[in-house]
């Protein structure tokens, strides 16, 4: 055996060389090196468990290089782009961008390389629920006696959002006249121009409503009426009467409003007037409405007559 293998033995290598280098070649006109690019999800590492990222870009490009049947049958998900943000506080960095890729593989590009990252501590506050009359009846009812289980509840996430938050409110939907009600209700966090807050952890994510319905009020826009009495002297005619305003708001129980077309004023009298005048007049309010102011300003133009 030995005899055998070593004759020849130099033109026996030199033709498993030549059949090496024929099979690189073929393979290589087969299935040849190509570059691939991929949207890959960017995440973070090593985050403190009272830290959150606030900002940070959601994907990166990456370009890698692999045989052609490898590039054709990968994904973004084939690969895992990091920023490592170990012992960081909170505040804004920019991070460089490590990609991992399976074997076979090799990065050639990171297109951000670098990610501008944002970090915030997340913190706990307890904030106490407030109870929000919601539905058809706003304005008809309102909410009297109301007991709200529990309190207060427990709200969890960046520092910047805990301090945005205004007041946490438990909408209670009212669609019938029953005074009394028990609903449960999600809660909704308001912050100071009265927008949502969102994406916040709330423990518990909704409350307990008990309570009783009263009688509200409604209010509504309605015209003056101007009311004249008496006559003008002899030969003095009346041009215009310009009331200011020429509508007002009212407010009161719905029973009252709803049948109230116009609010008139006290009887302004025309005797003795031979020129322009212009007059505050009290209105004449029923009982049960309110306005923002009780008078208006009426002025009466005159001219003289045959």
């Amino acid at each position: 055996m030995n005899y055998f293998l070593g004759r020849n033995l130099v033109p026996k290598l030199l033709a498993v060389l030549v059949a090496l280098v024929i099979w690189v070649f073929v393979m290589n006109e087969q299935n040849p090196p190509l570059d691939g690019t991929f949207q890959v999800a960017l995440s973070s590492r090593n985050l403190a468990e009272d830290m959150l990222v606030v900002e940070a870009p959601t994907t990166v490009r990456v370009k890698v290089r692999g045989l052609r049947n490898a590039i054709a049958g990968a994904s973004g998900k084939d690969f895992k782009a990091t920023v490592d943000v170990k012992g960081l506080a909170a505040g804004q960095y920019s991070l460089p961008i490590t990609v991992a890729a399976p074997s076979g593989y090799e990065v050639v590009e990171v297109n951000p390389d670098k990610a501008t990252i944002k970090l915030d501590a997340v913190r706990s506050r307890r904030f106490t629920v407030e109870a929000r009359l919601s539905g058809p009846l706003v304005g008809e009812m309102v909410l009297g006696q109301v007991e709200i289980r529990p309190a207060a509840v427990t709200i969890t996430g960046p520092m910047n959002q805990l301090d945005a938050i205004e007041k946490v409110v438990a909408p209670v939907e009212i669609r019938g006249r029953t005074p009394a009600f028990s609903q449960d209700a999600r809660l909704v966090l308001l912050n100071a121009e009265g927008n949502e807050i969102k994406n916040l952890k709330v423990e518990p994510g909704q409350v307990t409503i008990a309570g009783n319905l009263e009688t509200g009020t409604i209010s509504r826009q309605v015209d003056v009426k101007t009311v004249l009495s008496g006559n003008l002297p002899a030969g003095t005619l009346l041009r215009r009467v310009f009331t200011e305003p020429s509508k007002i708001e009212i407010k009161g129980p719905k029973e009252i409003v709803d049948r109230i077309a116009a609010v008139a004023t006290e009887p302004i009298s025309l005797e003795g007037i031979t020129r322009d005048v212009t007059k505050e007049v009290p209105l004449q309010l029923q009982p049960g409405l309110t306005v923002v102011k009780k008078t208006v300003m009426v002025r009466i133009t005159v001219g003289q007559g045959p």
